[in-house]
């Protein structure tokens, strides 16, 4: 049987959570207090691999602040006992032949099952189907097992019927190898338990070595000794066992809940689950609520993998989270998003709804959505640019100035911008160290064009040495023109800016940008501008450079020949399109200015050598990328 639809109702800060799709993993997504844990739990005790915690309890479990009531009318008999579950099915080809054995040929008709459970006895089942239904298996961080464990405290426990989720852990780990604590206490020689038990939990070690990349050299080792006075109860009398967790690289052990969460959480989760398929064999569906707590993002990543490899090919999983790095960008079709649900009326009256489940990430909660963005920008960062090279510029009208004088160079059979590019424009130079960070081994690829640092609060070059940068290549706009602080506008010209902006704002005649007195080559042509615009009667003008550039993508045929000095752009841009073409391949460049004899050398390393040659000599100098 594989499940197809759940809906949970009635059940702590669920009230109604609609019915939504259970796919062969599902990723239930939302804030902390959204009612994920709640939707697990209700599923869980549809057929819990722990047959005593299969019953719901009114007390308990009923939403709060309607137990009354509606124990009011179970005393009066005036309403049937509430659903808490309700779950569809659907019959796989084994089912139905199993059924046809015992029911006769063509007896089912059809292949959807819905079963029910909620505040009373047993289930509810269109079809008598129990013997089919998987055993749902339900794992928390607070079921991780404890790395110490007194033999003669868990066996009172077990008595009187009182065992933690994490003790249940222990004594799946003494069944691996067909022991219980009443044999560990009378157990003549310790030193073979420890040995079957290490023998036992090896494949298990094994298995999360394999996928935990964190660190391959754990390693788990058990130690049983008698308690001492000075420890506190119940370690003080009786076997003391330990679980520990051996660094083979430090040659140094330590109890397992002192080492990382994440270690803990994933060995004692691979002894329940290989307890219940041993059990139960492998018709199960497996519940994890939270498993990436306490995990770094390689682990969750990891931790993800283990989920499609390991678990995905067999058994049907679901899943909570509010972390990006346990949400598989390229599967986000299998994010369900969990918000508790509070509508304002017109008259702003709330009206509490409790616990939703977005079916197909339907929340308009952007704090709900949060993981789900950030989950999609890591693997733009990640697969987006792999393998490609990449140039990151401040703004969009960067992007939009490249395109277009590469696209004019190009014409006129001049050196463009090779088409291998990539342009991702990521804001300001904090914005573009993040994505380098997020980029990984990906960044040896990776140009920057960035505005020249003079008049900047901090130098963004000062970080040359670091690791970000050594692989990458830095160029700024001051490299091409000689303006301090200079952007991609400076490469374009100041008087095709001019001509630009006066084409864009439709500048009457008088007040048009113009040569005579205005222009000031040793600041950014930006800076001169919006300084203007803003001095312009009648409240100025702000200047919109995204718009600037636009206008100039859209009416760049009309605008070729309006701009003035268009080919001192053309120069700047091809120099600039010389050195990045360059830059990754290692080969040499060298570019003739056709108006003058200057030329720029590119040796591909972060060094350019410039040349330039004029009536008063030949001047060269290196310039640091």
């Amino acid at each position: 049987m594989k499940l197809k639809s759940v809906q949970v109702k009635n059940f702590k800060c669920v009230e109604d959570s609609t019915e939504f799709e259970i796919c062969p993993v599902t990723c239930l997504v939302g804030k902390n207090e959204a009612g994920k844990t709640s939707l697990l739990e209700a599923l869980y005790k549809l057929n819990p691999d722990v047959e005593e915690l299969g019953e719901f309890d009114v007390l308990l479990e009923y939403p709060r602040r309607r137990r009354k009531e509606y124990e009011h009318s179970q005393r009066a008999r005036e309403a049937e006992p509430d659903d808490a579950l309700i779950t569809k099915w659907d019959l796989e080809d084994e089912d139905m032949e199993l059924l046809g054995t015992l029911l006769g040929t063509d007896a089912v008709k059809s292949r959807s099952v819905t079963i029910r459970k909620g505040y009373y006895q047993g289930s509810k089942c269109k079809l008598d189907v129990e013997a089919l239904l998987p055993t749902f298996v339900y794992f928390s961080k607070f079921l991780v097992m404890n790395g110490r464990v007194s033999i003669d405290d868990i066996i009172e426990k077990k008595q009187e019927g009182r065992l933690s989720g994490s003790e249940r852990i222990f004594l799946a780990l003494l069944n691996l190898v067909g022991t219980t604590p009443e044999k560990v206490r009378d157990v003549a020689s310790s030193e073979e338990l420890i040995a079957d038990l290490e023998a036992a939990s090896a494949p298990i070690t094994d298995k999360i070595c394999y996928y935990w990349s964190q660190n391959r050299n754990l390693r788990v080792s058990f130690l049983v000794h008698p308690g001492k006075a000075q420890d506190p109860p119940p370690f003080d009398k009786g076997l003391v066992f330990e679980t520990r967790i051996l660094n083979t690289r430090h040659n140094v052990t330590l109890n397992v809940n002192e080492r990382s969460t994440g270690f803990g959480w994933f060995f004692s989760f691979l002894v329940w689950f290989s307890q219940v398929r041993k059990i139960y064999g492998d018709n199960l569906v497996i519940l994890l609520d939270d498993p990436g707590f306490g995990l770094h993002a390689k682990a969750q990543e990891d931790l993800l993998t283990y989920i499609s490899e390991e678990l995905e090919p067999h058994y049907q999983v679901i899943y909570t989270t509010h972390s990006p790095f346990m949400l598989d960008a390229r599967q986000l079709r299998r994010a369900r998003t969990v918000e508790d649900v509070v509508e304002t009326t017109h008259n702003g009256r709330e009206i509490y709804r409790g616990t939703k489940v977005g079916d197909r990430i339907l929340s308009s909660d952007k704090d709900t959505l949060a993981p789900l963005k950030a989950a999609i920008g890591f693997e733009i960062t990640q697969t987006l640019f792999s393998g490609k090279k990449v140039l990151l510029v401040e703004r969009p009208s960067d992007l939009l100035y490249i395109k277009w004088f590469s696209e004019r160079l190009a014409q006129r059979g001049r050196i463009a911008l090779d088409a291998d590019w990539t342009i991702a424009p990521c804001g300001e130079i904090q914005k573009m160290f993040a994505l380098l960070s997020l980029m990984g081994e990906g960044r040896a690829n990776v140009a920057m064009l960035i505005d020249g640092a003079v008049g900047r609060k901090e130098n963004p070059l000062s970080q040359d040495d670091s690791d970000l940068l050594r692989d990458c290549r830095v160029f700024t706009a001051d490299m091409y023109v000689e303006v301090n602080g200079g952007s991609v506008e400076d490469l374009m010209g100041r008087r095709a800016y001019f001509s630009l902006v006066n084409s864009l704002y439709k500048l009457p005649r008088k007040f048009e940008l113009r040569e005579g007195g205005l222009i000031v080559p040793t600041i950014p042509v930006v800076t001169e501008v919006e300084d203007y615009l803003r001095s312009l009667p009648s409240g100025g003008i702000e200047l919109n450079r995204y718009a600037l550039a636009e206008h100039l993508v859209e009416n760049g045929k009309k605008l070729v020949k309006k701009l003035r000095d268009l080919e001192e752009g053309l120069d700047c841009f091809e120099r600039l399109f010389a050195d990045l073409n360059g830059c990754l391949s290692g080969e040499p460049i060298r570019l003739m200015n056709p108006r003058t004899d200057d030329y720029a050398q590119s040796n591909g390393s972060n060094v350019v050598e410039v040349r330039s040659r004029n009536a008063s000599g030949t001047e060269t100098y290196a310039v640091q990328r």
